[in-house]
């Protein structure tokens, strides 16, 4: 697959070197009209007929700010009108008309990183840190699937210029390129067509903008990291959870678990996401949502590609994601100088083979 973008707008360049303490240039922020929050018509008041489905779709476009966001970027004539007629829901045809389409499969890698605290939100030296976290993702429109394989981030992996390391440390070493360069050497020759880099904050930053997110919390949970300036200190049971606390629960990993449990705890958080994001009502606030995320978030994804696939994403049933982690074992006590999570060419085939494209084997 092609890395060349599908249009120019992005929302930040990809990296320019393999040096991570090098400046990365910016581009502007975007600029995307407010969506007010009041429509005339709501989805519960809708009858159950094709002539209500369309009447109701009508008037959310008058309605929405008298078409300032929705009239520049979706023509009445990129609705799918006979999908409404024939039964589609009506935030489903928004959603596609509003995003756009997803017109091919994507395999993405995810990086939650640590913020370097001493640079501010948003500078390229912010997205410096080490990868907390990592998840390849196949988005395939063709038969409406997700795939997300979560990496540890103990995986032991030689990185060129470094020796055998942690994979984490990839992404200090030489940023985003040189991190995708690693992941896909260990898996394969794994293709990877764009990247994604999100910074500790910004998945606090992303809960507090939808107004939290609903989870079960299995037990106790209390740790304190000055370093990082985390506290976590949560009560077991269903709960919404603020930013705040998300980023402890997906974060936290001081238990018998360790690292397998916390990415276990980072995708009940995704899918809790998912969830609320796949609310129309929050649908209508999606641009505003992208610039509370944008210094948040380093990408070379474009504005385009990101609508496609955040409304691909809403569109999804559950059963049709599907989530997995690299196996292995954690490494003994005195068989290196630091401990790992060691994985064989067994584990990588079986996390790879039939769920993702690698350079040998595209499908």
């Amino acid at each position: 697959m092609s890395n060349r973008p599908i249009t120019a707008s992005k929302i930040r360049s990809a990296d320019t070197t393999n040096r991570a303490d090098l400046p990365i240039n910016l581009l502007e922020p975007l600029q995307i009209d407010a969506v007010p929050t009041t429509i005339t018509k709501t989805i519960t008041n809708i009858k159950r007929i094709p002539f209500a489905k369309i009447t109701f779709t009508l008037s959310l476009l008058v309605s929405i700010g008298a078409g300032t966001l929705l009239g520049r970027i979706i023509p009445i004539n990129a609705l799918d009108w006979g999908g409404l007629l024939s039964g589609r829901k009506p935030e489903e045809v928004l959603m596609e008309g509003l995003g756009r389409k997803l017109e091919r499969p994507y395999q993405i890698l995810v990086m939650g990183v640590d913020r370097v605290l001493d640079a501010p939100i948003g500078s390229p030296a912010s997205f410096n840190g080490r990868s907390d976290s990592m998840l390849l993702i196949r988005l395939d429109p063709i038969d409406r699937s997700v795939q997300m394989l979560s990496i540890p981030r103990d995986t032991q992996v030689p990185i060129p210029g470094y020796g055998v390391t942690k994979i984490n440390a990839a992404n200090v070493y030489g940023g985003s390129s040189l991190a995708q360069e690693v992941v896909s050497e260990k898996l394969n020759g794994v293709e990877i067509d764009r990247y994604v880099r999100v910074d500790t904050s910004g998945l606090s930053a992303l809960v507090d903008a939808l107004g939290g997110i609903e989870v079960n919390v299995p037990k106790r949970m209390k740790y304190k990291d000055n370093t990082q300036k985390l506290n976590i200190d949560l009560y077991a049971g269903v709960q919404t959870l603020n930013g705040e606390q998300a980023e402890g629960f997906s974060r936290f990993r001081h238990d018998e678990e360790g690292d397998i449990g916390r990415i276990k705890r980072q995708q009940i958080v995704l899918k809790a996401v998912k969830a609320k994001i796949a609310n129309p009502s929050v649908l209508l606030n999606l641009p505003n949502l992208i610039n509370v995320m944008q210094k948040h978030v380093d990408s070379n994804l474009s504005f385009d590609e990101m609508m496609a696939i955040a409304t691909f994403s809403m569109t999804l049933k559950p059963d049709q994601i599907q989530s997995s982690s690299l196996k292995g074992r954690p490494s003994e006590p005195n068989e290196f100088r630091f401990s790992y999570w060691i994985v064989t060419p067994d584990d990588v085939d079986q996390a790879i083979a039939d769920k993702f494209t690698t350079k040998q084997n595209p499908q």
